[in-house]
C-alpha cells in the first residue's frame, strides 16, 4: 500500500530521552503544553489506534543527528504524520545509545520551568516497534526514512 502525504512536525524545540534499563521515552518537547497536546492530537487521529506504533530511526553523522519516527502502518487515504527533527550535537543520542535496550515509547512533552528537569510529558503514548542507529549512506532511496529526509 502507497502512503499518503506525510507531515513531519519540526517545530518543537528539541527532544528528552529518559528511561531505566527496561523502558525508554523519547519525548519531543515542545514550547507548550496546548501545542504538546495539539500535535498529538493529530498523531493519534491520523492512526485510528488507542496507542499508535511508531518505527524509529536515528541517521548519525559525524557531527550531528537525525531524528525519524514514522507509523508502522501507513494509511494511503490519509495523512500520515511522520516525526522529525535534526540535531547538531551528538551527546544526547550517544546518551540514550548507551543506555537503549529495552521498551521504547514516544511521549509528546514541553517546556515546563517549574519542573526540575525543565520539560513534562503527556499522559498518552505511541509504542515504537524498533530502533534503528543507521549512517546516512544506509538510507534506502525511496524508503520513508530518505523521503522525510528529502522533503525538509
Amino acid at each position: 500500500m502507497q502512503a499518503g502525504p506525510t507531515v513531519r512536525f519540526s517545530e518543537f524545540l528539541g527532544i528528552g530521552y529518559f528511561g531505566d534499563e527496561r523502558q525508554h521515552v523519547i519525548a519531543p518537547i515542545f514550547d507548550t503544553r496546548l501545542n504538546a497536546e495539539r500535535a498529538w492530537t493529530k498523531v493519534a487521529k491520523s492512526q485510528n489506534q488507542k496507542i499508535p506504533a511508531f518505527h524509529t530511526v536515528f541517521v548519525e553523522h559525524g557531527t550531528k543527528y537525525e531524528f525519524v519516527a514514522y507509523p508502522v502502518e501507513m494509511r494511503a487515504d490519509e495523512i500520515n504524520y511522520a516525526l522529525y527533527r535534526s540535531f547538531s550535537s551528538l551527546a544526547s543520542l550517544h546518551k540514550f545509545r548507551s543506555s537503549y535496550g529495552g521498551t521504547t515509547y514516544i511521549k509528546f512533552g514541553w517546556h515546563d520551568l517549574t519542573k526540575p528537569q525543565k520539560f513534562d510529558v503527556l499522559a498518552d503514548y505511541a509504542v515504537v516497534d524498533a530502533v534503528e542507529f543507521i549512517e546516512p549512506d544506509e538510507v534506502k532511496r525511496g524508503t520513508l526514512v530518505d523521503q522525510v529526509r528529502k522533503n525538509l
